[in-house]
């Protein structure tokens, strides 16, 4: 892979695990105020994917999640310019990954 297309892709998964990260840290802090855990610190679930809330707090933890849904975040990518992929071999699954980010006119 080019070095300037290992660059773009290097800054472009540091600029998302920044994002990522931010939103991981506010679900996990959700989680602690909200959810019943057990002895070994695990959070009790109800069925698959459904987590037994503490008691009295249904309600603020209903309406902490509705606000929690609406996050959203704007990251400017780098873009690929399309040169740099032109000898390069991709399955149509990876360019499919990576069109957002190609610039075909560059």
């Amino acid at each position: 892979m080019p070095f300037k297309l290992s660059l773009i892709l290097a800054k472009n998964n540091a600029l998302l695990d920044k994002e990522v990260e931010f939103y991981v840290e506010q679900e996990r802090n959700f989680a602690t105020k909200f959810l019943v855990t057990d002895e070994n610190g695990q959070f009790v679930s109800e069925q698959p994917g459904v987590y037994r809330i503490k008691e009295g707090m249904e309600e603020e933890c209903r309406a902490a999640r509705e606000e929690l849904n609406k996050f959203t975040t704007n990251v400017e990518l780098r873009m690929i310019p399309a040169s740099l992929l032109e000898n390069l071999e991709f399955t149509p699954k990876q360019l499919e990954a990576l069109e957002i980010i190609i610039d075909e006119e560059a």
